[in-house]
């Protein structure tokens, strides 16, 4: 048993268990405390991963070396392409995973991972000791609720829900984490001390039912994007397009038999339910102070905000590959249970309905994320780093992308390299970090489309192309992945080339385009430029040309889709890519005018108040960040630049 280590992991949930494996991978030895070693990386709220650009950050973990991907894949019983009818920036993966083989999979992968040691307490206590410069403290360490010592030369906290974390299942409140389990105290305590900000957030979970008291008939089928076929043998197999997974590695596999989802409508009834006891909702009675997802709102919240609408969607998401358990999405409510079943059983699909557990709201502890630098390292204190729900954000998906950059940047840190750092133009996951400590929360942050200015350069389809060449450098990526991504890159080049140089002449292809109601050509043209119509792509252009299709057949068969879709996205939006790819190379000049700690703020007069306000609290480290600060107006960076000159 040793007590010292490299990195010490506070927590094991999705930005945990991200931040120990990166860490002890890249050669620190690493230790992960977590309250329950059963529950690690649990999914709290709905058993699903990905989802409109969520589903591109976990591509991006994959594509840098992470492991979300690859456990999501392992565990998932349905697969859906989200917005197919939009353009290929909006496409997002998601899938439903089974609950408990997630945790499973991340067990084994954590158990097996060298210099990565598991220990199963609560952190009560943080050591700290002046840092070299005497500046601020310097973390050194923790405590934990057993009376155990471990010290550390950098700490990541990742500590969820659990900090002071407040269960209301109506008037009832009950401490803890998450359902089951108990809160941590005693950090929040002392970060505030020190002088971190500290502030209070709420989310909350629908109930679970058992899947055997629903009344399918009345139910509307979601089905996935998976196909099943049965073998003459009577064996059942995923038919699927090799690309509906997460992981860009071809070598991982999905394994378990895709379910269905399903979905019910609220009705009057069910909302004058409701309305009749929004004196008994913590939300209503002045029993919850602290802010909540706007993006995400509780059924209270619906019938009142949208009182004009007489039906909600539901869906019912199963949990696992075989439980009968199913979670009601859209239903999440902190309503006594009472009033949760009594509403539940008026959706006429439900009325038998029967509760594994109702659903509730819970209240916890998270800092501004404006105390953090871009590498999630702490302003206040030297080799602590913050990371998930503890940032102000929601989702698996968010919080894993900000443990995977945690542990890496600590492990850097500590090794005098410098800070691994995703740009806008670069990742959703530079985005999401840029947008938490530039601009902060008012409410709990989570990532859609629209936050990304370069989201044409972000697809999902080319993550690995973007983020695996530099995970490979920084020594988390293998070389197998880096090696995968070569070939990828080159077959799909050398498609796109092939349709360059092919040239289709106007007779031979003419008689298929009347089939097919496409305007004929009048002269010979280039398989390239035939491919910028919106009508053509490579599925019914391969049915006419021949050559074509033997070229497509020649493609690596694991992966065939993936490619050609791939070339094929690059054809039809090259303009449009390489405008954005000019609009980002602008900006980035000016992220590369750096600030650092050169002015003091509160002196500049001629800058407005509120940019020497907010420019001191945030302290920008380039000029195009500066000018992402909400409140900094264009000529308060022309100062900035003016003072940079002199």
């Amino acid at each position: 048993m040793r007590f010292d280590y490299d990195i010490i992991v506070i927590g094991a949930g999705h930005a945990g268990c991200e931040a120990a494996a990166a860490a002890a991978r890249l050669g620190s030895s690493t230790l992960l405390i977590t309250g329950d070693m059963n529950r690690i990386a649990q999914m709290s709220c709905n058993p699903a991963v990905g989802g409109i650009a969520k589903g591109q950050i976990v591509r991006e973990i994959d594509a840098l070396g992470g492991q979300m991907g690859i456990v999501t894949d392992l565990t998932a019983v349905q697969f859906r392409m989200l917005n197919r009818s939009k353009g290929p920036a909006m496409w997002s993966p998601r899938v439903q995973s089974d609950r408990t083989r997630f945790i499973d999979e991340w067990r084994k992968i954590l158990d097996s991972t060298p210099n990565l040691y598991l220990f199963q307490d609560m952190v009560t206590e943080l050591i700290f000791d002046a840092s070299n410069d005497g500046d601020k403290p310097c973390i050194k360490g923790v405590k934990t609720a057993l009376g155990m010592t471990f010290t550390a030369r950098a700490v990541i906290l990742t500590a969820g829900t659990f900090l002071n974390g407040l269960l209301h299942f109506g008037e009832t409140q009950i401490p803890g984490g998450r359902i089951s389990e108990p809160a941590s105290y005693g950090i929040t305590e002392q970060l505030k001390e020190i002088g971190f900000t500290v502030q209070r957030m709420k989310t909350g979970t629908p109930a679970r039912i058992d899947g055997r008291t629903v009344d399918y008939s009345l139910a509307q089928s979601q089905s996935g994007d998976d196909v099943v076929k049965t073998d003459e043998n009577g064996v059942k197999k995923i038919v699927s397009r090799d690309f509906h997974k997460f992981s860009f590695l071809p070598n991982v596999k999905r394994k378990l038999m895709p379910r269905e989802c399903w979905i019910v409508h609220t009705n009057p009834a069910v909302h004058k339910e409701l309305h009749d006891n929004l004196d008994r909702s913590p939300l209503y009675n002045g029993q919850i102070q602290s802010i909540g997802p706007r993006y995400c709102p509780s059924i209270e919240t619906k019938i009142v905000t949208f009182a004009d609408k007489e039906s909600h969607q539901l869906f019912l998401e199963p949990e696992g590959e075989t439980t009968q358990e199913y979670y009601i999405n859209g239903f999440s409510s902190s309503l006594p249970w009472d009033v949760q079943i009594d509403a539940l059983k008026k959706v006429e699909a439900l009325r038998n309905v029967h509760f594994y557990r109702p659903g509730y709201a819970i209240e916890y502890d998270y800092f501004d994320p404006t105390q953090l630098t871009h590498d999630l390292h702490t302003k206040l204190v030297d080799n602590l780093y913050f990371a998930g729900q503890i940032n102000g954000t929601t989702g698996y998906e968010e919080a894993a992308g900000q443990g995977l950059v945690a542990g890496i940047n600590a492990h850097r840190r500590i090794n005098n390299l410098s800070p691994f750092i995703l740009r806008r133009d670069e990742a959703y996951i530079g985005v999401l970090i840029d947008d938490l400590v530039t601009k902060g929360v008012d409410e709990p942050y989570r990532m859609f489309t629209s936050r990304a200015e370069y989201r044409i350069l972000l697809r999902q389809d080319d993550a690995d192309m973007r983020l695996t060449p530099r995970g490979y450098e920084i020594g988390l990526a293998t070389e197998e992945r880096y090696n995968f991504m070569v070939e990828k890159r080159r077959q799909r080049d050398d498609l796109i080339q092939f349709c360059r140089d092919f040239l289709i002449k106007a007779d031979k292809i003419n008689p298929y385009f009347e089939q097919i109601g496409c305007t004929p050509l009048k002269a010979s043209q280039r398989l390239y430029d035939l491919l910028l119509r919106p009508q053509l792509d490579f599925s019914n252009l391969a049915v006419a040309i021949p050559l074509l299709a033997k070229k497509i057949s020649q493609i690596e068969e694991s992966r065939r889709d993936e490619i050609v879709e791939s070339a094929e996205i690059l054809i039809k939006y090259s303009g449009y890519i390489e405008r954005e790819k000019l609009l980002a190379d602008k900006i980035q000049r000016l992220e590369n005018v750096e600030l650092g700690n050169r002015i003091d703020y509160s002196k500049v007069m001629s800058l407005s108040t509120e940019a020497r306000q907010k420019l001191d609290k945030i302290r920008p480290a380039t000029i195009a960040q500066a000018s992402r600060i909400p409140g900094i107006s264009p000529a308060d960076i022309n100062i900035l630049l003016l003072m940079l000159n002199r």
